[in-house]
């Protein structure tokens, strides 16, 4: 399988509103223990906007530690592709990581959108963390969009993410 992970910094320039470290290296090794590849994206591309972590858990603390040691991993959050090189069809599904909201960057929020709802048409799942983004009414996609706000949102979204390609290739990794 293979997931992209889009980081977003959301509007205004708010450092609060991008995603932490912590988050978005835990979600990343949920999802390559799983056996997944994972591609990362930004509007921009290159170093994305994340802030640094707190380590507030053991598990926190045991990611960050992992990241030091895992080269690849330093690679692939600092050296982002941009948006506009990816292609949704090379993907099974796709999580969010931040605020696409504008109009702070109008064109790189309506490109984030685009691309979600491409990801949505095509019938692959799609996580979004945290939910500030509306793409269309739930019910249009039930199973396939999933949505969270709370502290551990993107972790449990790579969950979601696993479970739902789980569910539609029936229980099996490709």
């Amino acid at each position: 399988m293979r997931i992209l992970m889009i980081l977003t910094a959301g509007s205004g320039g708010r450092p609060s509103r991008s995603p932490s470290i912590d988050h978005v290296i835990e979600a990343y090794h949920l999802l390559q223990d799983s056996g997944t590849e994972v591609v990362i994206a930004s509007s921009q591309g290159g170093n994305p906007p994340i802030r640094g972590g707190r380590e507030r858990s053991t598990q926190a603390a045991s990611s960050n530690q992992r990241l030091q040691s895992d080269r690849s991993a330093r690679d692939a959050i600092s050296d982002t592709l941009k948006l506009e090189q990816i292609h949704p069809e090379e993907f099974d599904g796709v999580i969010c990581i931040g605020v696409l909201e504008g109009p702070a960057h109008s064109a790189d929020t309506e490109a984030g959108r685009s691309l979600l709802k491409t990801f949505l048409a095509a019938g692959k799942p799609v996580a979004i963390v945290p939910s500030a983004l509306e793409l269309a009414p739930r019910a249009l996609f039930e199973g396939l969009l999933v949505t969270g706000d709370e502290i551990r949102a993107p972790s449990l979204a790579a969950q979601a993410i696993l479970a739902a390609l789980n569910h539609r290739k029936g229980g099996r990794h490709r």
